[in-house]
């Protein structure tokens, strides 16, 4: 919250800051106010002028309807050009980043529902539930009840009848039906007769997949591209407006009131709006500063795409080449053994981090220390050190 309120008052600094300079140094303009009106010069822009051109120059818009007259005034565009296009293009795009991905995580919901229901009966679920372990998450988190009643009968008319009767019920009869539940679980589909008659996260997380209806599986989807989803719908409502309120004042065909939004947005600043009113002009300003970086952020989403792409087929590709005498002697340097030892799990995995480059040299130095400084001499750590490790290393 601090780094976004810190950006918001350097945006906004920026912003009015031109805007303060340009109305005091007193540009000549040359306004056209209609397409057959005659030109007329002013000394002097207003300060609505001054905020459109801090914004469209500051973001290298360069739409035109405006010009500067004085030398003062080109010498300071340049400092506010430089920082436009970098600093607070930069600092737009962050912003609108984090607002639009508050909720992104890597994990998926139900395994942090399961993975919080662990913490909170003291186990570990991905180590394994046990019985009455699993009728409390049933009788907590009926949809895993569900998931277990589609993965018996098939039929989705059953999970229905199983929800309303199971809302319906009192707390002890939910246990009940849990219990019932589990009971077929272990009868029918083999569960609890593994790892000492325990069921673990991983387990019905599958359990959970397979149950998923095509509503379910779309709303998972939805969800694991929520980020995605909402920059787009946020680029496309931002062109549509822009290209509504353009058409509108200027009396343009719809395809040059999309021709202006987009050129506004991605800075080509190929056409810029009439000057159909002082509120024109302000309300032009406001939308390429926020145009800008939400066009910038939805052709980021297709460039991570392809780049996401391309690093898993050249990892894949790195992992199932030949490991190449150079690579081992660079191992040998990072390990402090020699090539022809024996090279354990963990080694392997630090070999394979760098070649592929998920990790660099000095990071895995930087863990290696950090974990020598918990261990103290020890060959492990507890699991609690681990989860506390920065605290006490920051001690």
């Amino acid at each position: 919250m601090f780094w976004r309120i810190l950006i918001a008052c350097a945006v906004i600094l920026w912003v009015f800051a031109g805007t303060i300079f340009y109305y005091l140094i007193q540009n000549e303009s040359t306004v056209q106010l209609c397409a057959v009106c005659p030109s007329k010069t002013e000394t002097g822009w207003t300060f609505g002028q001054s905020f459109y051109y801090s914004v469209q120059t500051g973001l290298s818009i360069g739409f035109g309807l405006l010009s500067e007259s004085k030398d003062w005034s080109r010498a300071y565009s340049i400092f506010h050009i430089l920082m436009g296009s970098s600093v607070i293009a930069g600092c737009l795009s962050w912003f609108a980043s984090a607002t639009l991905e508050r909720h992104s995580c890597h994990c998926d919901h139900s395994e942090r529902e399961l993975a919080r229901f662990a913490h909170a009966c003291h186990v570990d679920g991905y180590d394994g539930f046990s019985w009455v372990n699993l009728r409390d998450l049933m009788v907590k988190y009926p949809q895993f009840a569900e998931d277990f009643v589609y993965k018996l009968d098939k039929d989705h008319q059953k999970v229905t009848e199983f929800h309303e009767k199971f809302e319906k019920a009192g707390f002890y009869e939910k246990q009940n039906m849990a219990i019932k539940l589990i009971q077929r679980a272990h009868n029918e589909l083999g569960c609890f007769k593994d790892k000492n008659g325990q069921i673990s996260i991983d387990d019905i997380v599958k359990v959970h997949e397979e149950s998923s209806s095509l509503v379910k599986i779309a709303q998972m989807k939805v969800a694991e591209n929520l980020s995605a989803i909402l920059t787009w719908a946020a680029w496309f409502i931002w062109i549509g407006l822009g290209a509504i309120v353009a058409s509108t004042s200027c009396g343009w065909s719809w395809i040059r009131g999309i021709y202006f939004a987009v050129a506004a947005c991605s800075t080509a600043g190929l056409e810029a709006i009439c000057y159909a009113g002082e509120e024109y002009v302000v309300l032009s300003g406001l939308y390429c500063l926020f145009g800008v970086p939400i066009f910038g952020l939805a052709l980021g989403r297709i460039a991570g795409v392809l780049v996401d792409k391309h690093m898993a087929r050249k990892n894949h590709q790195k992992l199932h080449e030949r490991i190449t005498s150079s690579e081992m002697q660079f191992a040998k340097h990072i390990l402090g053994h020699s090539p022809d030892s024996k090279i354990d799990a963990s080694e392997f995995l630090q070999i394979q981090l760098l070649r592929t480059g998920a990790v660099d040299k000095e990071t895995l130095e930087q863990i290696k220390d950090n974990f020598t400084q918990l261990a103290d001499g020890k060959d492990y750590i507890t699991r609690d050190m681990c989860m506390k490790g920065y605290e006490l290393l920051g001690r």
